[in-house]
């Protein structure tokens, strides 16, 4: 995380103490008493407002009549399914530690996401979530996990997929904590142009703000196979410890966006939910393979593991 406030010391993986609760009720404005130990997201309800969420359902709503096509509930039931297996294999993968030349371990998980995210791309789902909802400004956050914790669903949903009370708490206080961070994820039109300035884009190749969010955390995975192979004497098992946490994170933030993709074509989710739970899995996603940079792929002197004596 290259900008804003470093937020490395108050990203959490996947444990809560009571300060961080204080601090992330702080950042929403709240002034926690004593009840704010060992609390919950259900918790955290009697102390958070959901505030307005009339805006928010226009939004939603925009989003749903901006599809260029018709999503599936069936064919993302089915995936999400499968998807819920991911989580299943992760504590393999900590007991694996460091994958086999040619291993596919970490592949394996990404399966299932990536058809639904050929889905979402073919129904226009990245595209009409760009155009209809704000990039990621602080206050725009503030106001999605305002509502998210006000998500009756949310903890259950989470729950499916092994994230405990503590580690749900952790997921949606990582979105406030990087918040300033994830406003440097813009949309593609707000990129200068190339013919503009030095360092701008071909806006054509640039993939919707949601995609690249979604695709990066799914390649980011995909490459953990050879890249930890190729780099074992370097790697520690903290690092492999914290990977998976960021791992499961972003998996955990595209069950999120595909389960209210499934509601969304079933009926079953109401506009300001669809805008909340957007954002939120979007953000997770972001942090998930941010963090995933710092925490296994730019391996550092002061985080490598000890050099063997007996090759030097």
């Amino acid at each position: 995380m290259a900008y804003g406030t470093n937020p490395e010391e108050r990203y959490s993986y996947g444990e809560v103490s009571d300060e961080d609760r204080r601090d992330f009720l702080k950042a929403l404005g709240v002034v926690a008493g004593g009840a704010v130990a060992g609390a919950t997201l259900q918790d955290f309800r009697t102390e958070v407002s959901s505030g307005a969420a009339e805006g928010l359902a226009e939004m939603g709503q925009a989003v749903q009549n901006g599809l260029t096509g018709t999503l599936d509930a069936a064919l993302l039931g089915e995936q999400l399914a499968t998807l819920e297996g991911s989580f299943e294999l992760l504590p393999q993968l900590e007991t694996m530690g460091v994958p086999e030349q040619g291993a596919s371990a970490y592949q394996e998980l990404t399966t299932a996401a990536w058809a639904i995210n050929d889905h979402l791309a073919e129904a226009g789902f990245f595209a009409s979530a760009e155009e209809n909802l704000p990039a990621f400004a602080p206050e725009h956050i503030e106001e999605t996990t305002r509502q998210l914790l006000h998500i009756d669903a949310l903890p259950a949903t989470l729950s499916e997929v092994g994230f405990s009370d503590e580690e749900q708490t952790a997921l949606v206080m990582n979105i406030v904590n990087t918040r300033e961070q994830l406003s440097w994820w813009m949309k593609t039109g707000d990129y200068p142009p190339a013919d503009a300035v030095d360092d701008g884009v071909v806006r054509e190749y640039i993939a919707p703000l949601h995609q690249r969010a979604a695709e990066g955390s799914l390649l980011w995975i995909d490459g953990l196979d050879h890249f930890l192979w190729q780099r074992e004497p370097l790697v520690t098992s903290e690092m492999i410890d914290r990977g998976l946490w960021d791992v499961k994170s972003m998996l955990g933030g595209y069950y999120l966006m595909g389960s209210a993709a499934r509601d969304l074509a079933k009926g079953d989710i109401a506009d300001d939910q669809l805008t909340t739970l957007t954002t939120a899995s979007t953000a997770i996603m972001i942090i998930g393979q941010e963090f995933l940079i710092s925490d296994v792929v730019r391996i550092t002197d002061d985080k490598r593991a000890p050099r063997n004596s007996a090759t030097n």
